[in-house]
């Protein structure tokens, strides 16, 4: 893609669709086409030797020194040579007879030819009106000049073909490409065999008359199919098929009248030019009218490039024959020369087919005329200020000696005046018309110095886009972040704020499953509309992916790979300069999000890290560290969510508290509970509980919420008793430390709860709660100090005998009709 933007199908390319040899895709063509296509290619390549090893031959036959055009049943001499030159024979000289035959023809001229060598050559000559005869001696004509003779249509019909080949093995599944292949085998036969003297073997005469017939019949096939394929040609094959039926029929008479060439009647000669201009005219009509009534972008592009390429190919041919025509002057003497010119209509109908992703030009050439205008002023300024500096300032104070200091003078001003102010304008010049080239290196470098340094998602992919919108002069950029099991994608674009110097930011978001994105994250290269548009591989997704690439205002998608996983989507418009992306462009991009990967990589690693350091803190309320570190790495999964489940509650109180608080200082009492909490939150963690909250002095653990535990009760019985056992190494302690010491008791049930995150959307906390969590408290205040009492839900899923349990008589709880029973741990 300018290259134009393609990609290779294996992509590392340049532009998809655009312009690579893609050998895979051929293998996969049909057995039958690849055959025909095969069969084309070594046919032409076996006629093309064997006209070659003629042209070896003819290097041994006579040269007659002259090369002569029919034009108006006059033979005009165009160029002399060696023996015919000192023979006096002259350029405009008339051939009007040879060797004793009047002549009116380039055919007769021909058919009384003595060709031994040495032998020669009589010729009646008319030369402004005066006739006259030259003998003109045959001398052998050597190879080199046999070859500029008759091997440079040779050569030119060979690199038509090899322009075919190239266009099939770019673009193997496309119509256009089969018509091109076919024309080009036809116009590059014709082309070789345009200029030729006796064949061997005979057969190859047979060959000429074949391209001649058949060569109108593919120009019309292209013409039906490129720049724009028509619907007629596309749903009908019959509109395709008649040309090459009445080629068929027009071969067949022609072969059947002459085995020669020469001798193929004139009727049947002026048919085969009839139809081939016919051919000619209905491709030009069908491209103009592409151009002038576009059915699609595209095919307005394809057709403005191929009438350029016309019009190269022809100017030079049609100047010359005019001039013949009218002056008798001959601009280019030899017809092969003319021949060179239109290599330029098979170059600029190869590249229209080949390179698919051709961005409007309207742009490009209003610009460009801008840019030449823009960089003459500077050309002008520079001239003007020469002519000033030596003819008002030099000349009139120093007179005759200015010539000597003027160069002097005048290198100075360029090194230290002209040249970097020259340099700052033409820079100027060049922003203006988004024509500077960045430096590879240095950008990349930059970037790749910034990357490393964000660790910002929004940075970074901000960072991306505008150096790609500087380096590259882009109209609008943006960038589709993939995340895995979600259902849509974050994006960002940015482009230019229409009327303002400012750029206008957009967020939002797209399905994942969008099948422009599928395709990209499938196929991990690069795509552009046009791959879209016109590769038969992505028909199934063609009119979505197109109307998403319209949707979204970019012309290609450029993957995002991490470890061979597509991150995210590169999106770009369309150049603002009009001109086409480059294979360098391509390179860079390639670079830029291979570093941009990387990078929002890093970014997604650093926003997890933040997540899991919220997540560990929010966590380290409620868990003991340890399942913290398995909750953060997924080993221990949780549910945050509202769910009903069995667990067993622990409520632990302070007995006298209030009694306390009233004969503490402030500050001690929230040392010493401080220290409280901390030494019973340890043991609560040590066994698997979870902390649910801090009521006043009252301590509310969970067993069998958060983390799953075979025997939540039996964990809650556990912790009880090696809190009670803390108790009074912390008093002795506390004694030591503040005269005071203090007793907890302790209720344990076991039961439905109903847990998860509860509250107002300023504040959340994950707690429990229901009738479970209430008897827990009110057997937590029935306990006596010292006490561990457990409700009977508890005390049957004990299945330790390390734990020891007393019964005690039923009692009354607040909220509970009827009494309930009532166990004591023993420990």
């Amino acid at each position: 893609m300018e290259d134009n933007i393609k990609s290779s199908p294996e992509q590392k390319s340049v532009l998809s669709g655009k312009g690579q040899l893609n050998i895979k895709s051929i293998l996969l063509i049909r057995r039958p086409l690849l055959s025909v296509f095969l069969l084309l290619t070594l046919s032409y390549f076996f006629i093309g030797t064997l006209y070659f090893l003629n042209i070896v031959t003819w290097g041994s036959q006579a040269d007659f020194g002259w090369a002569v055009s029919d034009v108006s049943d006059r033979i005009v001499v165009i160029d002399v040579n060696g023996e015919a030159e000192k023979s006096g024979l002259r350029e405009g000289d008339v051939f009007t007879g040879i060797n004793d035959f009047k002549i009116r023809s380039f055919g007769e001229l021909i058919e009384h030819l003595v060709r031994d060598v040495p032998g020669a050559n009589i010729y009646e000559v008319d030369r402004n009106g005066n006739i006259f005869s030259i003998r003109v001696p045959n001398v052998p004509l050597g190879f080199s000049r046999a070859f500029m003779r008759f091997g440079f249509t040779w050569f030119l019909g060979t690199v038509f073909f090899i322009l075919g080949v190239i266009v099939f093995f770019m673009k193997p599944e496309g119509r256009p490409s089969w018509a091109f292949l076919i024309t080009m085998f036809n116009a590059g036969l014709y082309m070789s065999f345009l200029f030729t003297s006796k064949l061997s073997p005979e057969w190859l005469d047979s060959v000429y008359i074949f391209a001649s017939a058949f060569l109108p019949a593919s120009i019309l096939h292209i013409a039906q199919t490129f720049p724009y394929e028509w619907t007629w040609a596309r749903d009908r094959k019959a509109s395709v098929m008649v040309p090459y039926i009445l080629s068929l029929v027009l071969f067949a008479v022609m072969r059947s009248e002459a085995s020669l060439v020469v001798d193929v009647p004139l009727y049947l000669k002026k048919i085969c030019t009839v139809y081939i201009a016919t051919s000619l005219i209905s491709f030009f009509v069908s491209t103009i009218y592409t151009y002038v009534k576009p059915l699609s972008a595209i095919s307005r592009i394809r057709s403005r490039i191929i009438l350029m390429g016309s019009a190269v190919a022809l100017v030079v041919p049609v100047v010359n024959l005019i001039t013949i025509l009218f002056f008798h002057l001959f601009l280019v003497r030899l017809p092969a020369l003319n021949m060179l010119f239109f290599i330029f209509l098979p170059v600029s109908l190869s590249y229209a087919i080949a390179k698919h992703n051709l961005f409007d030009v309207d742009v490009y050439i209003k610009r460009a005329v801008g840019y030449v205008i823009m960089t003459a002023l500077i050309g002008t300024t520079y001239f003007a200020i020469q002519v000033i500096l030596e003819t008002i300032i030099l000349r009139p104070f120093l007179g005759d000696s200015a010539e000597n200091v003027y160069p002097v003078i005048f290198a100075l001003l360029v090194v230290f005046f002209f040249n970097p102010v020259s340099r700052k304008i033409q820079d100027i010049v060049d922003l203006l018309f988004y024509r500077k080239k960045y430096d590879y290196k240095n950008t990349v470098i930059s970037v790749s110095n910034a990357l490393t340094s964000l660790l910002n998602m929004d940075e970074i992919v901000k960072k991306i886009i505008g150096t790609v919108r500087k380096e590259m002069f882009i109209d609008k950029a943006g960038i589709i972040l993939m995340q895995k099991q979600a259902s849509e994608c974050q994006t960002i674009f940015i482009s230019d704020n229409p009327g303002a110097n400012s750029e206008h930011i957009i967020g939002g978001c797209l399905p994942c499953d969008d099948p422009l994105l599928a395709l990209v994250t499938r196929e991990k290269k690069l795509i552009t509309e046009y791959d879209i548009a016109e590769d038969s591989r992505y028909a199934d997704v063609k009119d979505s992916c197109i109307m998403k690439f319209n949707e979204i205002g970019a012309s290609i998608a450029v993957p995002l790979l991490y470890r061979n996983e597509v991150t995210g989507i590169l999106a770009l418009g369309h150049k603002k300069s009009g001109h086409f992306y480059t294979r360098e462009d391509i390179y860079l991009l390639e670079t830029l999000t291979n570093q941009g990967a990387i990078a929002i990589e890093n970014a997604r690693l650093a926003e997890q890290m933040k997540k899991e350091e919220t997540v560990r803190a929010n966590l380290s309320r409620y868990l003991s560290p340890q399942i913290v570190d398995q909750v953060v790495k997924n080993n221990v999964q949780l549910n945050l969510g509202g769910d009903r489940k069995i667990v067993t509650v622990l409520f632990s109180d302070i007995r006298n508290f209030t009694t306390i608080t009233e004969t503490r200082p402030p500050d001690q009492l929230i040392h010493i509970l401080n220290e409280y909490f901390s030494a019973m939150a340890k043991i609560i963690f040590d066994n698997q509980g979870s902390l649910d909250k801090y009521i006043g002095d009252a301590i509310v653990a969970v067993f069998g919420s958060l983390v799953h535990v075979k025997n939540p009760a039996q964990n809650a019985i556990k912790a009880a008793i090696q809190m009670m056992k803390q108790m009074p190494l912390l008093n002795k302690h506390w004694t030591e430390e503040f005269g005071f010491s203090m007793d907890i008791g302790i209720g344990i049930n076991t039961g439905e709860v109903f847990l998860g995150n509860i509250g107002s959307p300023e504040r959340m906390e994950f707690t429990v709660i229901g009738d479970t969590v209430n008897v827990a408290s009110r057997f937590s205040g029935l306990a006596k100090e010292r006490q561990i009492l457990l409700t009977k839900s508890s005390f049957i899923t004990l299945d330790s005998h390390d734990i020891q349990c007393k019964e005690l008589p039923p009692a009354e709880i607040k909220g509970k009709s009827g009494t309930l029973e009532v166990f004591e741990v023993i420990y």
